[in-house]
């Protein structure tokens, strides 16, 4: 069975002279530039390609994928479309290879190519490659959607003096609440708001280690319905998703589900993180939910992720 091989190729900083001459570049956020031929687009290949970077982001209401995909035959791949943030070259040939490559063609950019004899074993690689290479994806899309937050941020002081942490968020996001152990962030937009709340263990019962009910019983206290007696709460009727990682030396868990305002219709997705703050032995959760009826969410999502990656604990 011929060997699978992943090879990464990192222009890094070392090479500063060489990256100051490349352009900018350019493309929609979570849009990746596909490159290969009809034949292989129309195909399995490309149908493998779809299956594998355009999943269905869990935890919102409508189906939206995780990225894009925008076509683009190989034999016009040049000029400005090189220029692009993200792209995937599939091309046949005799190695079977995943070449990964940093700033080749712009800066910052990611292309990722997938080489192999034949359709098969294109297919076989891209399956078996395809979730690391996803998480390099969502990285840079991170970032980038970081280096944009940072062109207006919030100067409120209020998450530093509260609970030692700093957050990059735009300056359009007002303290709608603060108390010492709480914090309400909103951002109202045409459709509804978004928002984000943060808090530690010292809101919630010691003996309740319950992500579902440190969450509901917060936003009790914290986020009222529209009227009297009613509150946010978390839809038991959808299963709420929970993965590990760690950002900025920080372990965190993240927990995607729907929200829910009981008879009043009221919902909406939330992505939420409990952060394991060694330095004052303690948990820290930041959790962001959007409100947006009848529009798109995966780009509010995805940036109440990219506000909440930014944490730094001092």
């Amino acid at each position: 069975m011929r060997k699978l091989l992943i090879v990464f190729i990192i222009f890094c900083g070392c090479k500063e002279s060489t990256t100051n001459l490349l352009p900018s570049s350019s493309g929609n956020l979570n849009e990746i530039s596909v490159a290969l031929s009809d034949e292989l687009w129309k195909g399995p290949v490309g149908n493998t390609l779809k299956e594998s970077f355009s999943k269905p982001i869990y935890g919102l209401p409508q189906r939206e994928p995780m990225f894009s995909l925008r076509h683009i035959p190989i034999r016009v791949f040049s000029g400005f479309v090189t220029k692009n943030r993200t792209i995937i070259k599939v091309q046949k040939a005799k190695k079977t290879q995943t070449l990964v490559q940093y700033n080749k063609y712009a800066t910052p950019q990611l292309v990722i190519q997938f080489f192999g004899p034949n359709s098969k074993e294109i297919i076989r690689l891209i399956k078996k490659d395809s979730d690391s290479m996803v998480s390099l994806i969502n990285k840079l899309e991170i970032n980038e959607k970081q280096r944009r937050i940072k062109k207006s941020l919030s100067k409120s002081s209020d998450l530093k003096t509260n609970f030692k942490i700093d957050l990059k968020y735009p300056s359009v996001y007002r303290v709608a609440k603060s108390k010492n152990d709480f914090i309400w962030l909103r951002k109202d937009t045409n459709s509804g708001s978004l928002n984000l709340m943060v808090y530690d263990d010292s809101s919630k019962d010691q003996l309740d280690n319950n992500y579902i009910n440190i969450r509901d019983s917060i936003s009790r206290l914290h986020i009222p319905g529209p009227v009297d007696k009613t509150s946010m709460s978390v839809d038991n009727g959808y299963i709420v998703k929970s993965i590990e990682g760690v950002i900025n030396n920080i372990r965190y868990k993240e927990y995607r589900g729907m929200w829910e305002v009981t008879d009043q219709f009221m919902a909406g997705p939330f992505i939420g993180y409990e952060f394991e703050d060694t330095k004052n032995q303690r948990k820290i959760y930041i959790d962001g939910f959007v409100y947006a009826p009848s529009v798109k969410k995966r780009s509010y999502v995805f940036e109440l992720e990219s506000i909440i990656k930014s944490i730094i604990i001092n």
